[in-house]
């Protein structure tokens, strides 16, 4: 019997969600929607139950999991064939099947960067090109893009946030009267699939009609001057960076007031649709907005030379006001021997040399004969071959090894203990020429900073961007040391990546004082670490090498580790 799933208008509560969905629905140039939320908030079941009424889709309803091969998602060329029929057979990956309809990826969150490409360059182009062995094919690639995810498991890609039109963050409470109707439903469908979905058959039917109507409606839906100006200058207002938002919310607003039966947009539409649009698109605090202080907290002062004294219990404590540190400009790392410590010749696999390591070896050409077993065929070559009556198989030039993939995980302490001298501008200095250097061999790179009640990634794990000094003199210092709950929250990062991508490498550097009384876990840390000691107090405490003990990674003062080894 063929499954029957959850009727769409049969899901209790979740209006935000339902709203959003029909929008995209009714405009799919808004390209999709991110839904952000708890287990069991019912976003899978919305997501596909969207399908069934939408028209235009006839029920193309792709998934894509997380363990997918890049083959895959994108499809691929079955050259044997042409071998034999002369002929290159296209097979249809999961982004050809969604094609027209909507693609979903559970745990969005959780995807490989690699497919995260993928979906970037067929997003912007909306084109999908399938290349083997220098033959090539592509086809149109339009489809609604609905990722779900569990923020407690890790951010998105900044990058790939953007692509959705659309985002909806789900509270994770329900009513009373909302929970005992949401378990009358389930158990109403599990008793008998079919029966309930036809049960509901003609509310479906009549949603159906009503998107029809609205995406009919919306060619003629018109955005005053007014509505256009409110909207730019709201987006101004937020922070937002580049156009896309205005752009998306634009569309989500005429989608709206079609969806309303109207026929220009009105402030309402705007106001429906603004936290859709803005809410994964603001800047967050800490990337540049002052952090509320809260209430002073007592027992005591902490300035860098302050060092006599001991940081309390509470995180939090000898809360002084936050204060910015000026800029530093980044220092080349890769120039000093301590680069040596911790990105070691004979251990290093990053995709471009350490200096002092031997150059990776030329690419070899294939000198065996060619369709002997485990040797690669050069299709191009083959194929004209064989168009010219010639029977053998042509060898393929063999490709180097391609490097495993890094991630340079960087925690910087922010609190007011490094605020001494200047420590914590140094520090910043270090931490921008760690993200140059890792820009410039094309490793990822993440960056997360604490400090008082603060605890927030500054550089979300991915590509590394440029120039990250702005951003790390944006961000203020003080407040007490949260350096348990941050070192926990990165760890967790990190195992989370390293199931979903077992080949990647990590690289981690800490800078901290470790002046806290927060108890550290004893647990390995993923890959190498290495503490970097910023403590220059009287009366030193020594507590970044006890750090680097508990989770086994090595132990080195700041001014060592950019001078590097006598």
């Amino acid at each position: 019997m063929s499954h029957v799933d959850f009727p769409f208008a049969a899901v209790v509560g979740q209006d935000r969600l339902k709203t959003a969905l029909i929008l995209v629905a009714i405009e799919p140039a808004l390209a999709g929607v991110l839904v952000s939320g708890p287990r069991g908030a019912a976003k899978s079941t919305l997501a596909r139950g969207l399908a069934a009424i939408d028209v235009r889709a006839a029920g193309r309803f792709v998934t894509l999991p997380l363990g997918a091969t890049e083959e895959q998602v994108i499809g691929s060329l079955d050259l044997q064939r042409a071998l034999g029929a002369g002929e290159v057979a296209y097979r249809p990956g999961v982004i050809g099947r969604a094609h027209g309809g909507y693609l979903y990826i559970d745990e969005v969150n959780l995807l490989a960067d690699p497919l995260v490409d993928v979906l970037l360059d067929v997003a912007a182009s909306k084109i999908n090109r399938i290349e083997r062995d220098g033959i090539s094919r592509e086809h149109a690639a339009e489809f609604v893009l609905i990722g779900t995810m569990n923020p407690d498991e890790g951010e998105l890609r900044p990058q790939f946030a953007d692509r959705f039109g659309l985002c909806v963050e789900l509270e994770p409470r329900y009513r009373a009267d909302e929970r005992r109707a949401i378990v009358d439903q389930r158990l109403a469908y599990e008793q008998d699939p079919a029966d309930f979905a036809a049960s509901w058959a003609d509310a479906q039917a009549r949603l159906a009609a009503q998107v029809e109507a609205a995406r009919t409606r919306l060619s003629n839906v018109i955005c005053p001057e007014a509505s256009k100006t409110a909207i730019a200058e709201r987006c101004v207002a937020a922070d937002v960076e580049g156009v896309r938002a205005d752009l998306h919310w634009r569309q989500a607003a005429r989608a709206h007031a079609a969806w309303q039966g109207r026929n220009a947009v009105s402030e309402a539409d705007i106001e429906a649709v603004a936290e859709f649009v803005l809410c994964h698109r603001r800047h967050s605090e800490s990337a540049g907005g002052e952090p509320d202080s809260g209430p002073p907290r007592t027992g005591g002062s902490d300035s860098g030379n302050a060092a006599d004294g001991e940081q309390g219990g509470d995180s939090a404590w000898g809360g002084l006001p936050p204060r910015h540190v000026g800029r530093a400009s980044a220092r080349r790392l890769e120039d000093a021997p301590a680069t040596a410590g911790f990105a070691d010749p004979a251990r290093s696999r990053s995709p471009r040399p350490v200096r002092g390591a031997p150059a990776p070896a030329r690419p070899a050409s294939s000198r065996a004969l060619a369709g002997a077993p485990g040797r690669a065929i050069n299709w191009p070559r083959t194929l004209a071959r064989r168009a010219l009556g010639e029977g053998d198989t042509a060898p393929a030039r063999r490709p180097g090894r391609p490097a495993r993939a890094c991630l340079n995980c960087v925690l910087l302490d922010t609190s007011a203990s490094t605020l001494g001298a200047d420590e914590q501008s140094t520090a910043r200095a270090a931490v921008a020429g760690l993200a140059e250097r890792a820009r410039r061999q094309r490793e990822r790179l993440a960056v997360l900073v604490f400090g008082g009640d603060r605890i927030d990634w500054l550089v979300p794990p991915g590509r590394a961007p440029r120039a990250i000094e702005t951003r790390l003199a944006a961000i203020p210092a003080g407040g007490g040391t949260p350096l348990a709950r941050a070192v926990a929250k990165a760890g967790r990062r990190l195992r989370t990546l390293a199931r979903r991508e077992p080949g990647l490498e990590f690289r981690s550097y800490i800078f901290t004082d470790g002046r806290t009384r927060e108890a550290i876990e004893a647990r390995a840390w993923p890959g190498e670490l290495t503490v970097i000691d910023t403590e220059r107090a009287r009366v030193p405490l020594g507590r970044a090498g006890t750090l680097a003990a508990r989770l086994g990674g090595r132990h080195v003062k700041l001014a060592d580790f950019l001078a590097g080894p006598a």
